[in-house]
Parts: structure tokens; C-alpha cells; sequence
């Protein structure tokens, strides 16, 4: 495991925007459903925002990666995070659906851990030519044993039912749901 070369930003942000291409959560607050070119903007607003707030992890076959945030870093507001908002509202959401990421984000807020250190694993795709070869279990396995001395838990949400009995077997577990005309799971994972 790995931060992220810039030089693989292009080929990082594509894996991640294919594997959210029909995910329920980013298309719910997109200006165009199922557009690629917007999610490879959300995604790269995403990596941009790990670079400063967390981390940008990549696997060693470069065909898996992950976004992570840091929930203590990201709560201070800075001219760079508007910056990095202000063009995420006019490049991907639009202002029409500016009141759904702040719902999606206050909701979220609000379900995340509050006594407990913890890392927010915002993001993690693998490339759609080897999905199902275990991959992304030895990626997220690399995760948490990086993370393990160094936080109290690992938390992230889905919007993909499918996805969660590929979480719980990593030992996440199901906290709270959400309705937001889609079931939108929070997940967590105890280090200590």
C-alpha cells in the first residue's frame, strides 16, 4: 500500500469513478445522473480534499484505491476547503442540488462517532477488470492493519446493499441507516 503519485492521478480517479458510476449516494447529488465526467470531477474534488484533510492510498497493483478522510482536520474551514466547494457546487452538483449535499452532509455529520478517534473512509473502488479476485479484501485488510495502532475505528457509509456483507466480513458492522429515497448504511469497524 501506497500514497498517491500524482502521476496516477487520472488513471485512480478512473477507477473510483467507474466504481461509483451507478452508486445511489454520488448520483443522488449529481446535476446529471450516471455522468461520467462529473464523478471524475467529484472524484478528483475528492482526492484534492484527502491530499489536504487525510490520505490517498493505493494498492500495490495500482488497481485498487481508497480515499480517507480526517475527521479532526476536515471541520476546519479554510480558504482552500470553500475554494474546493465553491467549485465542486458549479463543476459537479449544481446549485439546484445544493440542499441535498447538505443534508447528505449534515446527516452524515451526524451519525459519525463522536467520542471516538476515527478515520472516514470516504472512498474505495477497484478497477471493474479484476473485481471479485480479492483485491479490494487485501486492500481494505492493508487498511486496517495500517490504521489499527493508530485510531480507534474505521467508519465509511454505502449506498450499496450488496457491498455490506463484503464490509461485515472485514468486521464492519451496520449502525445506523438512513432514508434518502435509498437505504444509505453506516458502517464501522473497531480497531481497540
Amino acid at each position: 500500500m501506497k500514497n498517491l503519485n500524482e502521476t496516477e492521478r487520472f488513471h485512480l480517479k478512473s477507477i473510483l469513478a467507474r466504481a461509483f458510476i451507478n452508486n445511489k449516494s454520488v448520483n443522488y447529488i449529481l446535476k446529471r445522473k450516471h455522468d461520467m465526467s462529473l464523478i471524475l470531477r467529484l472524484m478528483d474534488y475528492s482526492i484534492n480534499k484527502a491530499k489536504r484533510y487525510g490520505w490517498v492510498w493505493v494498492n500495490d497493483q495500482n488497481n485498487a484505491c481508497c480515499i480517507i478522510l480526517d475527521p479532526l482536520k476536515t471541520k476546519k474551514m479554510t480558504l482552500h476547503s470553500i475554494c474546493l466547494d465553491i467549485k465542486l457546487v458549479f463543476t459537479v452538483v449544481g446549485v439546484n442540488n445544493v440542499g441535498k449535499v447538505f443534508k447528505k452532509e449534515n446527516l452524515t455529520n451526524k451519525y459519525l462517532p463522536k467520542n471516538i478517534d476515527f478515520v472516514h473512509l470516504w472512498f474505495i473502488g477497484v478497477e471493474s477488470t479484476v473485481q471479485g479476485q480479492g483485491f479490494g479484501s487485501d486492500f481494505l485488510k492493508q487498511i486496517i492493519s495500517y490504521y489499527i495502532d493508530k485510531t480507534d475505528a474505521i467508519c465509511l457509509e454505502t449506498s450499496t446493499l450488496i457491498n455490506i456483507p463484503f464490509y461485515e466480513k472485514l468486521g464492519f458492522e451496520i449502525y445506523h441507516v438512513e432514508d434518502f429515497g435509498f437505504d444509505f448504511y453506516f458502517l464501522i469497524k473497531y480497531l481497540k
